[in-house]
């Protein structure tokens, strides 16, 4: 469309803990190539576990769209990260974590590529105030907060929502 031209706000939401996640990376730099665009990825590592594991349940899938282990999830995110800065011609990478861990092996992946960290409101503020204290500047950070009715969100987001659930873990500072 003509009307879009120069437009550079297209973003998209990539979540680790998704089996497809780097083939969906490396098809997202692919069309950015194609399309002589560059667009927003925020990689998280995943919000609706308990949802994808009951749906597969429910269509009586062999097997799982989801890694069911935190070190597969893990490993996706840091092969998704990887492949996210390799790319600044055709993504802004955007990383949502309030997890100390994720935030070093992000900046070691980095070197010297822009980036920004994303974190929920009321999580790992302690973790990113730390960052930029140890550092004398800024973190480049976005903070947001979802919209929309509490109860979908309360698997998404325990702690924040201030209800227990063990698929969610958070780390405290």
């Amino acid at each position: 469309d003509p009307d879009l031209a120069g437009w550079s706000g297209l973003g998209f939401v990539v979540q680790a803990y998704q089996k497809r996640a780097p083939l969906v990376v490396d098809w997202l730099v692919e069309l950015a190539r194609q399309t002589n665009r560059r667009f927003m990825v925020r990689l998280v590592k995943g919000a609706y576990w308990d949802a994808e594991i009951k749906h597969a349940q429910e269509q009586g899938l062999t097997s799982y769209p989801v890694y069911t282990r935190k070190a597969n999830t893990d490993l996706s995110y840091e092969v998704c990260a990887g492949r996210l800065l390799a790319h600044p011609d055709q993504v802004a990478p955007q990383f949502a974590t309030h997890n100390a861990h994720t935030v070093c092996m992000v900046e070691a992946l980095a070197h010297g590529n822009p980036f920004e960290f994303q974190r929920l409101h009321g999580m790992g503020h302690m973790l990113f105030d730390q960052l930029a204290r140890s550092r004398g500047v800024a973190v480049p950070l976005r903070v947001y907060a979802p919209v929309g009715k509490l109860e979908p969100m309360k698997t998404c987001f325990p702690t924040w929502c201030g209800v227990c659930s063990k698929t969610a873990p958070t780390v405290r500072l």
